[in-house]
């Protein structure tokens, strides 16, 4: 064979085959087979797992996914979630209550979206919490780098209508209010710390002991309104109109009050230390008792008719750089007490009846182991009833009384009054009875009180088991001298009729009086006169104890009536319990003496500025009987002492006290300051 087709079928041998174009027919062949042998090297994996990692294996790629779309439509559900709260908003338009709305308002701040032009008159929406908002990123910032709380910021609602809403205890710190109308809206311990209230309208407002420390309140209108207790510390009221605006009471240290509007406002025992009155109209308003020290400036404020009378200045200057300062009602030689370094001379009184019963003997003794130098105890005599009261409250509120100690005429009666004298700048102290709460922290500082209800429970349980030893196997014909037309006694009535209940004895109410005064002791003589099968009195306060003791012997019936009630420890008293022959067989005393000692050490406290806010007292009983013998007599010196102060009086013997103390307590009044 020649070496040319030798080298032509090599050539022939080393080419490629040839390639025939695929048909349809083939390419799906191709790829079956291909899906063929990727299945069985599926199949072939799952043989080598168990059960129990795949069904992990697969759980995870689902939460992977479902995280994945949670993340990817977080923005489409959180737009969606804030334009549900809007429209809950919106549709809620003149509904006074809506939880809908409440919780639509707190949804929006938690996403810290802003709802500018809330129209909520009326809306009840007390206690709400809308203060900082904390996003995504604010939190991972925290995380990062120090916090700073500057730069988060409140809920927008500025231009919103919130007219007469109550927002009582709210949480609205940082809030934006700005241009709000909040006319006549209760803002009572609202926190509004930082909130942005400028150029809002709160003309009537209650913003009573509200926590506005750091606002923003330029331009304001707070005209009538209410700010007394209300932490007011470094708040700006420039150019706010504050025209009989009451911030008795309030903090308003270090405060920005320039040009500020506040014609007859009423700023009395308000502590202003540091605060600027530049050019402020101060006209007939009312700074008495007032602090206005470290640096307190009056420099241009227009003083003309402004009552300073014992406010706290720090220098004869500080007064002098003000216009119409000649026309302010200040202190006799106010300018020499400026230098005198003491504290301030306080003048404690206490309302008393003109009975002057064993109780109110023993408010007195406790009272005057308590007065010191720099305070002094004046006792002041009223004739029963809400009108007489009254003006023997107003009568101490013009001879500048610094703090007054009461038994409340009637719950609802009373109130006025103390009104006035709480705006007076005066500290009221109520014992023996309390008033609500939410009503007594806003007018009163402290009351002390014994349990009632258990008072005359324990009086009850005392005189069943008196009655198992005296009057045995007979039902007891009971009578009783109840005073239950006064709201503060009738829970001693309650209590003794409780124990009578529980007991299970056999007793008859006879008879019952409402007397209580000391010309009524015939009720109750007419009343065992009529019901000669009474056996048993009792008392259901000092009072009406005391006229059934009367009562029982002017008719000589101390041999047959037994008496027990509510009565106070006294000399007279304590002898009686010690004579096995007297008609007394229990008395329920209300610790007068102690009672009368820790409220004027609160009212000290208070007016030292050591101590702020209504606080309640709860003051044990004790049940004294004829069988306490041995602590009866330890308690006759407590008794003794107060008999032994009433006659070591400063004022003349010889003389009966009471009519002594009424003759002349509105006299030594004029020159107590």
């Amino acid at each position: 064979m020649s070496d040319r087709k030798l080298f032509d079928e090599s050539q022939i041998t080393e080419e490629e085959p040839e390639i025939k174009p695929q048909t349809t027919e083939t390419t799906l062949i191709k790829s079956l087979s291909i899906l063929n042998a990727k299945v069985a090297d599926f199949v072939n994996w799952l043989q080598g797992i168990s059960l129990l990692k795949l069904t992990a294996t697969l759980s995870e790629a689902a939460l992977l996914f479902a995280l994945v779309s949670y993340i990817v439509t977080i923005p489409q559900r959180r737009q969606q979630t804030i334009s549900n709260a809007r429209n809950t908003i919106y549709a809620r338009v003149g509904q006074a209550y809506s939880q809908g709305r409440i919780d639509a308002l707190q949804s929006l701040n938690e996403f810290c979206a802003s709802n500018p032009g809330l129209e909520a008159p009326n809306a009840h929406l007390t206690e709400i919490s809308l203060d900082r908002c904390y996003t995504f990123e604010s939190r991972l910032v925290q995380l990062l780098k120090p916090f700073d709380p500057q730069k988060i910021q409140g809920m927008d609602l500025s231009h919103s209508n919130l007219a007469g809403a109550n927002l009582s205890k709210a949480n609205l710190q940082q809030v934006n209010l700005q241009n709000s109308n909040l006319q006549g809206a209760t803002l009572v311990k609202t926190n509004l710390k930082g909130a942005n209230l400028q150029e809002a309208n709160l003309q009537g407002a209650n913003l009573w002991g509200a926590n506005l420390q750091g606002a923003n309140l330029q331009g304001a209108n707070l005209q009538g309104a209410v700010l007394s207790g209300a932490h007011l510390q470094n708040v700006d009221l420039s150019e706010a109109n504050l025209v009989e605006a009451k911030a008795l009471w309030s903090d308003l240290q270090g405060a920005n009050l320039s040009r500020v509007d506040a014609k007859s406002a009423n700023f009395n025992r308000a502590d202003l230390d540091r605060a600027i009155l530049y050019k402020a109209d101060l006209q007939n308003s009312f700074f008495k008792f007032a602090s206005l020290e470290r640096g307190a400036r009056f420099v241009g404020a227009n003083l003309q008719g402004t009552n300073l009378f014992g406010a706290i200045l720090e220098s004869v200057y500080q007064i002098e750089r003000a216009v119409n300062w000649q026309q302010a009602i200040l202190q006799p030689h106010w300018e020499h007490q400026i230098a005198v370094d003491r504290l301030p001379r306080l003048n404690v009184s206490l309302i008393k009846p003109q009975s002057d019963t064993s109780i109110f003997q023993a408010y007195e003794l406790g009272m005057r182991r308590a007065a010191n130098r720099r305070l002094e105890i004046w006792s002041v005599f009223s004739d029963t009833g809400v009108e007489n009261e009254a003006q023997t409250i107003r009568n101490l509120i013009e001879r500048d009384i610094d703090a007054i100690v009461l038994v409340p005429e009637d719950p609802v009666g009373s109130l006025n009054a103390i009104r006035e004298a709480y705006d007076a700048g005066i500290v009221v102290v109520t014992v023996d009875f309390c008033f609500d709460e939410e009503i007594a922290e806003q007018y009163t500082f402290a009351c002390f009180n014994t349990d009632s209800f258990e008072m005359g429970y324990d009086s009850g349980e005392y005189l069943v088991k008196w009655a198992e030893k005296h009057r045995p196997d007979r039902p007891l014909k009971i009578g009783l001298v109840d005073a239950a037309a006064y709201d503060r006694y009738y829970p001693n009535l309650e209590g003794f009729l409780a124990a009578m209940k529980d007991s299970g004895v056999a007793w008859e109410e006879v008879a019952s009086s409402g007397a209580i005064l000391p010309s009524e002791v015939g009720q109750v003589e007419e009343m065992l006169r009529s019901h000669p099968e009474i056996d048993i009195l009792w008392g259901g306060s000092n009072s009406a104890t005391q006229l059934a003791l009367r009562a029982v012997e002017n008719l000589g019936l101390s041999d047959r009536v037994a008496v027990f009630g509510i009565f106070d420890l006294s000399q007279e008293n304590a002898q009686r319990l010690l004579d096995p022959d007297n008609p007394l067989q229990s008395i329920v005393d209300q610790s007068g003496v102690f009672i009368g000692y820790e409220a004027v050490k609160t009212v000290e406290a208070i007016l030292r500025h050591e101590r702020v806010g209504y606080q309640f007292f709860p003051v044990t009983h004790r049940l004294l009987t004829q069988d306490d013998r041995d602590a009866v007599r330890e308690l006759l010196d407590e008794a003794n002492g107060i008999q032994a102060d009433d006659r070591a009086s400063d004022f003349p013997s010889g003389d009966d006290e009471s009519s002594r103390l009424e003759r002349t307590i509105w006299s030594s009044l004029e020159n107590m300051k």
